[in-house]
């Protein structure tokens, strides 16, 4: 049995003990693959500065990770001019409503969530996007790709503005997880420090860390941490 799989059988013995098990996820580079939004950004601002469209024509999901300049950069690009240009690009737009249409839920993670949803789990959505500008695009990208919602036991928690500081975001979130008075069960992060917060926190629960893309400035991932390339549990 996988570690997931072992997850959900938690989630089943929490609620048929008349406890509410709780699962923790986050969204960006965690239950969605961000690498559609930043190819799309990219291929916008290619019509604006040409030079770059014979490199992003041939761009796939695949190519991106941290940063949306690391595939031009990989292909020997470095006007910095021009990559200057699309930073400022980028940041108008990555953190928009708008542009999250073109994110795709990772590898099993519909599944995953549907699975602990069934077995009882409150399905809560900690994420650092923001209140005042992603809010409507993350319901509608939740809803359309068929992650539960508006079914009892979800719970969407976004940052209240742009500018607070992710991982001080979560760490204040800690006293609502708290306030549900049921047991974590497991939390899914792509952030090391952020994980290593859960961690810390709920050192009963399963802590999981995502895939392989995250801040090359972050903290290192503490021992404990069941790391996971995706959601499926084969």
């Amino acid at each position: 049995m996988s570690e997931l799989q072992h997850t959900l059988h938690r989630v089943q013995a929490v609620a048929a003990e008349g406890r509410l098990p709780v699962m923790v996820f986050d969204l960006d580079s965690t239950l969605f693959n961000t690498a559609g939004r930043h190819l799309a950004i990219l291929r916008s601002f290619a019509e604006v500065e040409p030079v770059i469209r014979p490199i992003v024509d041939g761009l796939v999901h695949e190519d991106f990770s941290w940063r949306v300049d690391d595939p031009l950069r990989d292909r020997g690009f470095h006007d910095e001019a021009v990559l200057q240009r699309l930073t400022r690009f980028w940041f108008e737009r990555f953190f928009h409503d708008d542009w999250l249409q073109h994110d795709l839920p990772n590898l099993g993670a519909v599944s995953y969530v549907q699975a602990a949803h069934r077995a009882g789990a409150l399905v809560y959505y900690l994420t650092g996007r923001h209140v005042g500008g992603m809010e409507r695009g993350t319901m509608d990208t939740l809803l359309s790709r068929g992650f539960p919602v508006y079914t009892g036991r979800t719970l969407l928690h976004l940052k209240p503005d742009f500018h607070a500081e992710d991982k001080a975001f979560k760490r204040v979130a800690l006293d609502q997880i708290r306030s549900f008075n049921g047991e974590v069960v497991a939390t899914f992060e792509n952030e090391p420090g952020n994980a290593n917060l859960f961690l810390d926190a709920f050192p009963e629960g399963d802590h999981f860390l995502v895939g392989n893309v995250c801040s090359p400035d972050g903290d290192a991932p503490a021992d404990g941490l069941i790391i996971v390339p995706d959601f499926l549990c084969d």
